[in-house]
């Protein structure tokens, strides 16, 4: 399946906090053989919000949201991710009922429990906010653990498809090999490759469905780099 991820949050454009959201469910998703088109980031802003998911939506499988769904002022995701299909917000008695057992705040839990009418509710075990999907978009909260939390609840219904992946350590800098790795790339088109500089060395990522090609890929550099 292709994905694409969107996170929500001012204090991710502004760098106050780091994407690890994003990182982590790439990294869960690859491993199980799924292809992430994108990442994105956008601002608390419903009409943004709102047109990233909509064009998300049209682009691949499935979208992936985090971020955005508590009680405070700039939590407007829900608000958005409704303006993108055309729905409107109802509150989920269910949910706020839930919420009144840790607060009294009427407005706060009215704000949590609205979400897009006809949404599926994903429980969020270690949080107050739930997750929900709605056509092929998920949304869950932006705190990591709450995320981690939804995400994997819903790991399972996007399946595994195969995927292999191996790895070359070359000696020196990146430059030194840049036209033998270019021929193995247009050789092994089906293979995905990544080069990256460390200090000292380069690392270099062979990945992709067929476990064959994947080593044959990186033979063939270590053929035309003389590695035995």
């Amino acid at each position: 399946m292709d994905f694409i991820i969107i996170s929500v949050g001012n204090e991710l454009l502004s760098g106050d906090v780091v994407n690890t959201n994003a990182a982590y469910m790439a990294r869960r998703l690859s491993k199980r053989g799924h292809k992430i088109n994108r990442i994105i980031v956008v601002p608390d802003v419903v009409d943004e919000i709102a047109e990233e998911v909509r064009n998300a939506s049209k682009k691949s499988d499935f979208v992936l949201v985090t971020g955005g769904l508590g009680a405070t002022h700039d939590d407007v995701t829900a608000e958005g991710v409704a303006k993108a299909f055309n729905k409107k917000l109802v509150v989920f008695e269910e949910i706020a009922n839930k919420i009144r057992a840790f607060s009294s705040n009427e407005v706060a839990i009215k704000k949590v429990a609205s979400l897009p009418e006809g949404c599926e509710i994903i429980e969020n075990d270690v949080g107050v906010a739930p997750g929900f999907v709605i056509e092929n978009v998920a949304v869950m909260p932006g705190v990591p653990a709450e995320m981690k939390d939804v995400f994997e609840k819903l790991l399972e219904r996007f399946g595994e498809e195969n995927y292999f992946e191996d790895s070359l350590i070359v000696e020196g800098h990146e430059e030194k090999i840049l036209n033998l790795l270019n021929t193995v790339v247009k050789e092994f088109k089906n293979v995905q490759i990544g080069s990256y500089p460390k200090s000292g060395y380069v690392l270099i990522k062979f990945s992709g469905r067929d476990k064959n090609d994947v080593k044959k890929a990186k033979k063939r550099l270590e053929e035309l780099l003389s590695i035995k």
